[in-house]
């Protein structure tokens, strides 16, 4: 049995859920601090608890989509000795010659091209492309249809977004 802890129980939370539900763990709970708004299931306690698993869970990921808070508790996670695993759907597309570091989430229909090299607790969100020779630092979130441009250097925390005309 593959157990698996997350923290954040929001709405992104379901996304990582079905991630690893697709990457072979049976065995998921969730840690927030808002259980009664939770989207998904099985709240096992709060945040600030996150050390008190480790010994039921020896792996763990944060499903958060604030930057500075993702980062923060992915850096907790570590701290406390848990394995954080990296995550991607299926149908996205990752290059063998990309590097992704603990704590990405890569979802559906994403591309992440040749020689990208992805920081830790990065979401690279359904559609994005992330082109050829592309640097996130740690904590990025790429957004959904967003694009970065071969061989761009994107700084740490940055919130890449999509356009969306309104007419």
């Amino acid at each position: 049995m593959r157990s698996l802890l997350v923290v954040g129980a929001g709405s992104f939370s379901v996304e990582a859920e079905e991630l690893a539900r697709l990457a072979g763990y049976d065995d998921i709970a969730f840690l927030d601090d808002h259980p009664e708004s939770a989207c998904c299931q099985r709240v096992i306690g709060a945040i600030a608890d996150m050390g008190s698993f480790r010994d039921r869970c020896g792996e763990g990921i944060v499903a958060l989509g604030d930057n500075r808070d993702r980062l923060r508790l992915h850096r907790e996670l570590k701290r406390c000795g848990y394995t954080v695993p990296i995550l991607v759907h299926p149908a996205s597309y990752v290059s063998p010659d990309a590097v992704l570091s603990p704590g990405c989430i890569v979802r559906a229909k994403a591309v992440v091209s040749r020689f990208a090299r992805l920081g830790e607790a990065v979401i690279i969100n359904a559609g994005a492309l992330i082109d050829h020779h592309v640097v996130l630092g740690d904590g990025c979130h790429v957004l959904p249809g967003a694009v970065v441009r071969n061989k761009a250097r994107v700084e740490a925390l940055t919130r890449v977004e999509s356009l969306t005309l309104i007419q």
